[in-house]
This record gives structure tokens, sequence and C-alpha cells, in this order.
């Protein structure tokens, strides 16, 4: 089953799956920064972008239980 993330790429299976978890990630952090940090939207998704991909698994998951 392929689905189309984008107009230029599209995923499948393990690909699709990575993709997903990426952008979790992403929207996860971004939201912590704007939801908590109070950074603004622009700043947030800037900083998530740079971030999304250094944090280390057990601070990601720090930071996502800390929203809820």
């Amino acid at each position: 089953r392929q689905r189309q993330m984008c107009k230029e790429t599209a995923f499948t299976g393990p690909g699709l799956q990575q993709a997903e978890a990426i952008y979790d990630r992403h929207t996860t952090i971004k939201q912590f920064f704007i939801d908590v940090l109070n950074v603004s939207e622009e700043n947030a998704e800037q900083d998530a972008c740079k971030i999304e991909h250094i944090l280390s698994d057990e601070s990601y998951e720090k930071l996502k239980n800390f929203k809820k």
C-alpha cells in the first residue's frame, strides 16, 4: 500500500513508518516549544527541524510525556 506524503515523494512499508515517526517527533517538539515555552510558531518550526534529528529517544519521550 502506497501513501503520498508530499507531492514528490511516496513511501511504502518501513519507509512510511519511519517518515511518520519523524513527522510525529517534529510536530511534538514544535508544539512543546509553542505551548510550553511560548516560542513563536516560526522559530518553533525552525528549531524543531534541527532538534528532531539529534534529540535522544529518552529525552524525546520525556518531552512528549511532559506535555500530557
